[in-house]
């Protein structure tokens, strides 16, 4: 079965699926390489290290949790809450050669299938905004990190309170896109909190992840034609509410966040 989602955001943007991070208004490095950045920085801030085992919360074909494991030499399990995305993941592990380092596990990230404390560190990729209810999600990753472990999430916020008349404008969009809704970042930490989870640091990079949206309105205008005939009115639901002039509203923004469990 084709993931019409991924196709589309293949062709449009990268193999890795998350924002890009530019270090400055004039960085004009690619999405591929900007995209390579932003995993960088999440690993950096999560420590792990050989020996540790990490929880990957992830979806689609866990570019970045091989990243991870690459980088830091760590056991990673990958919980996806959609069976097909795991079946995929694992065949690319096997293919990379992967397999015995990095495993995919399919599971409710509402109810995970894992002991108390059974992983050293957790990260969260973009993945929270697709799963519903923030803080259930968030308390199961502190149930499973050891205590004193960090679990790092990114997510879409509200940078200021966005006017409502763009947030109902955004509304379909999210919809499409599987977002329930945008917590605000100066509620970040209580929202945290209300998970078990103690605040190490918060990161705005709201301006460090600006380009990301009009660069894939560029790749969706460029490719629009192709995908639609390639995947027909779903990838066209995905392109049209990606060039929604309602897609980048004022105020909206991104946060990285580090924790401990």
């Amino acid at each position: 079965m084709v993931d019409v989602y991924d196709e589309v955001m293949r062709a449009i943007w990268d193999h890795n699926l998350h924002f890009g991070l530019w270090t400055s208004e004039e960085d004009q490095s690619p999405n591929r390489i900007a995209a390579e950045r932003m995993t960088a920085l999440h690993i950096e801030k999560l420590g792990a290290r050989h020996g540790q085992r990490v929880l990957d919360l992830g979806r689609r074909v866990g570019t970045p949790a091989f990243r991870l494991a690459e980088a830091s030499h760590a056991d990673v399990v990958s919980l996806s809450p959609l069976a097909e995305h795991v079946a995929r993941a694992t065949a690319r592990a096997e293919t990379l050669f992967a397999d015995d380092q990095v495993r995919f596990v399919h599971g409710d990230p509402h109810a995970m299938p894992f002991p108390d404390d059974g992983f050293d560190a957790a990260w969260a990729v973009e993945a929270l905004p697709h799963l519903g209810d923030r803080v259930s999600v968030l308390r199961e990753l502190a149930r499973v990190v050891k205590p004193s472990g960090t679990v790092v999430v990114s997510d879409f916020v509200q940078r200021r309170p966005v006017a409502q008349a763009a947030l109902d404008g955004l509304q379909p969009i999210l919809e499409t896109y599987d977002i329930e809704h945008l917590p605000t970042f100066g509620g970040y930490p209580k929202l945290l909190a209300a998970a078990g989870l103690q605040v190490v640091e918060l990161l705005d990079l709201s301006a460090e992840t600006r380009k990301s949206v009009p660069r894939m309105q560029d790749g969706a205008r460029k490719h629009y034609d192709a995908l639609v005939a390639a995947y027909g009115e779903t990838a066209r639901q995905y392109l049209d509410q990606l060039l929604s002039p309602h897609a980048l509203p004022p105020g909206l923004g991104y946060v990285l966040a580090v924790a401990r469990a």
